[in-house]
């Protein structure tokens, strides 16, 4: 029998479809049986016939001819019983098609119909920005479309957090490129976190057959069998299949062609990795937009005009909306109909509500915030659930694996319940156990905290800060271990949930990448009722790295906050220490006065309360501050009562302070030889304790002395250790001292060339620190003038 063409929709459609559908059933179960898909092209060959005529014979199309069919038959592995009921299904179709030609008289265009080419692609958003690396790499797939050598369709998953737009990129795509497959285009929205039940994968292949031709009835109940039957109308063809908001990879796997030539693009919250492994799925991950893509989206719904009125209020709208262009969206529709300054006045209410999602919430599900992240939400499993809620209680920009562990109490960092929340999107992982969530998501966080179990949200506060209190002492030790008090506990010991700080550059490492999330705990703590010591111990902690870091204005901004923090708690002793400290942090930033007010005040504070030792550190504080304004003679009384009372408390550690202080004085008034004698005696107190801070500060007093000796060569090989401590030390701000007194002590030896590369050395650094002891340095660079007065020109 020759072989015919066969279209379904046209006359005997019901016994070609029943026919269509039993060889997908065959061919399901020939690809379980080898376990792999099947080679459609190896089969042509075996049937001797083209590849084209196979594809044509599986999706229905022709019908093929008796000795061909029962080739293709054995080749599926049919069994006989089976074999000859498709073969009378075989034979119904093909006495229908001898009817056709009076049915073609009847109905010429019916007659003349090819495939069905169904066009389901929903209207795409009307504004469309930035993304063009995602778009060049989803147009590189469609470039070259499948893999011919294995006989793969290609498979995209478009994957991000709630809101930020992967359909509306998906969709924005295929519209564009929608010509390209001439085919047909279809889209499914799968349903996979609104509140309606999740689609199924059969309900999807139900309107997808439909869409391509065949009829309810003859659509298979099984899912396997219709998943087979899709692939066999899709076989040969150039599709689109868009699978819009899919939850997880098995309810997308019965969906995809494999035919090369047809695309599927699935968009997800979730992390769909069986995808990528399996079927080899490119993964385009979204993240919020950049900045300037989200000043244009609102310039977009706005108009240009609008936001030139407002240019600030606008940057920080983009900046509350968390650049997430569904929030952005949101913002613009509220303001859009609203008068001049709207901008201004939704950035005003952002800022002070304290329920910011209701702002971003409309009457419509889909795209009301709180809504759209609660879908992702509920999913979760609830040791998850627990963590995602309690990242509330972070207020840093970032949180790492260990202080996740200290969130929830946990022994070991909870890489597995990070691993679900990066996966679905909640949070992202932005470098190795690094770990951010925007603000809109942190926002909803703390309403679910604030709606959880009572006292959840303290509890988890006080273990974070417990964690990083802990965890902040034991760097700290690494950085000063001469330092450390012994104690009935003994100094910080490392444990399973903190960091590995194994030394002092550990350590160091450590303060410098989480001080913006220390700072941000500090400030919370001392807003807290009842856990405001923990932000005084916390700054304590930090002191050291502070001020070594040249952090100047940092520095200060973490005292000021444990002092405040003190004041809330009453508690006069803390008060009197943060004092002190933002006092010394004051005199870096030059601000005097204010400082010297600040430590009277401390004094005061520190007699009426018999705290001899406080009142020690105060006086040196004193010095300090005098001597950055050139009052040697104001400084001097107390750095010799900062010594007198040391002498009475024998305690090597003040005493060595003393000496240091009383030192710098008498250097300062140029009185070298008794400077250098208490000098001596520091240095050799500081190196019979360890203590490599005391040692290099000692150290470049006793070079300025020698130098005032005028033994500028002595003064070399002091400078030289000092400036060894300070890089083994990290502290950028004496190093760049060293090398200043470095310089001028070559340039007394006339070694012009030294001096000056070592001063180039020091202004870098100074210039780094952004540290106003950059000016004397630099005058030193400039060139002497002519005789006239005025500087050579450098040209």
């Amino acid at each position: 029998m020759n072989e015919a063409p066969w279209r379904p929709g046209q006359d005997g459609e019901a016994a070609g479809q029943r026919l269509a559908v039993e060889l997908a059933r065959a061919v399901v179960r020939a690809e379980k049986r080898l376990g792999r898909a099947l080679d459609r092209r190896e089969l042509a060959r075996r049937l001797n016939v083209s590849a084209s005529s196979v594809y044509a014979y599986l999706n229905g199309t022709t019908l093929p001819g008796t000795a061909v069919f029962d080739a293709l038959l054995a080749e599926l592995g049919v069994p006989g019983p089976e074999a000859g009921r498709l073969a009378t299904l075989r034979d119904e179709a093909d006495a229908a098609r001898r009817l056709r030609p009076a049915t073609a008289r009847t109905h010429p265009r019916r007659a003349a119909a090819g495939p069905v080419v169904p066009r389901q692609l929903p209207l795409g958003h009307s504004v469309f920005v930035g993304r063009d690396a995602e778009l060049a790499r989803l147009d590189t797939v469609h470039a070259s479309p499948g893999d011919p050598a294995t006989g793969r369709a290609a498979v995209v998953v478009v994957e991000g957090t709630a809101g930020v737009g992967k359909s509306t990129l998906a969709l924005h795509w295929a519209h564009r490129t929608q010509a390209r497959f001439p085919d047909g285009q279809l889209y499914v929205d799968l349903r996979g976190f609104g509140a309606d039940a999740v689609m199924g994968p059969g309900e999807a292949l139900h309107g997808f057959l439909q869409a391509l031709g065949v009829t309810p009835a003859a659509v298979p109940a099984d899912t396997a069998v219709a998943s087979g039957l899709l692939r066999t109308l899709l076989a040969g063809r150039r599709v689109l299949l868009l699978l819009d908001n899919a939850r997880s990879t098995d309810q997308v796997r019965p969906l995809l062609p494999t035919d090369p030539g047809s695309v599927a693009v699935v968009t997800s919250r979730n992390r769909l990795d069986g995808l990528v492994v399996r079927e080899g799925a490119l993964r385009i991950a979204l993240d919020v937009l950049p900045r300037y893509a989200a000043r244009t989206l609102l310039e977009r719904q706005l108009g240009a005009e609008r936001l030139a009125e407002e240019p600030r209020a606008v940057d920080e709208l983009v900046d509350l909306c968390a650049r997430l262009p569904l929030a952005l969206s949101v913002a613009a529709a509220r303001t859009a109909t609203a008068p001049v300054g709207s901008v201004g006045a939704l950035v005003r209410e952002l800022r002070r509500t304290r329920t910011p999602l209701d702002l971003f919430g409309t009457h419509d599900a889909d795209v009301d915030l709180r809504t759209v992240f609660h879908g992702s939400y509920t999913l979760l499993p609830a040791p998850a659930a627990r963590l995602f809620r309690l990242l509330g209680c972070h207020p840093g920009p970032e949180i790492d694996a260990t202080a996740c562990a200290g969130l929830i109490g946990a022994p070991e960092p909870p890489i597995a319940l990070l691993d679900t929340l990066t996966a679905a999107h909640l949070v992202r992982q932005h470098a190795p156990g690094r770990y951010t969530v925007h603000d809109l998501l942190r926002v909803y966080a703390v309403e679910l905290l604030d709606a959880g179990p009572p006292g959840e949200r303290r509890e988890g506060t006080e273990r974070l800060l417990r964690h990083c209190l802990d965890t902040a002492r034991l760097a700290d030790h690494h950085l000063e271990p001469w330092r450390w008090r012994p104690t009935p506990g003994g100094p910080p010991r490392p444990t399973a949930a903190q960091p590995p700080l194994a030394d002092k550059a550990a350590a160091a490492t450590w303060f410098e990448t989480e001080l913006p999330a220390l700072q941000a705990v500090i400030a919370q703590a001392a807003a807290t009722d009842g856990l405001e010591h923990y932000a005084w111990e916390l700054a304590d902690a930090c002191a050291v790295h502070l001020r070594r870091s040249g952090r100047r204005a940092q520095r200060a901004a973490v005292h000021a906050l444990a002092r405040d923090a003190a004041d809330r708690a009453g508690d006069r002793v803390a008060r009197a220490t943060a004092s002190r400290r933002l006092a010394d942090a004051l005199s870096r930033l030059h601000r005097t006065g204010e400082a010297l007010r600040l430590l009277h005040e401390t004094l005061r504070a520190c007699r009426d309360l018999g705290d001899q030792e406080g009142v020690r550190q105060v006086r040196l504080s004193l010095v300090r501050v005098h001597d950055s304004c050139g009052a040697t003679r104001r400084a001097l009384p107390h750095a010799r009562l900062a010594l007198a009372m040391a002498e009475r408390t024998d305690d090597p550690f003040a005493l060595a302070d003393g000496h240091t202080s009383v030192a710098q004085q008498w250097e300062r008034l140029g009185e070298h030889t008794v400077a250098l004698d208490h000098a001596r005696r520091a240095l050799d107190l500081y190196t019979r304790l360890g203590h490599l801070d005391g040692q290099a500060a000692i150290l470049i007093g006793m070079g300025r002395a020698e130098q005032g000796l005028g033994r500028p060569a002595a003064a070399i090989r002091h400078y030289m250790v000092s400036l060894h401590l300070d890089r083994a030390l990290g502290d950028r701000y004496r190093e760049a001292h060293a090398l200043e007194h470095l310089g001028d002590a070559h340039a007394a030896l006339g070694r012009h060339e030294d001096a000056h590369a070592l001063w180039e050395e020091a202004l870098a650094l100074f210039e780094d620190l952004h540290h106003p002891d950059a000016e004397p340095v630099r005058t030193k660079l400039r060139p002497p003038p002519d005789p006239d007065g005025r500087h050579p020109s450098p040209h």
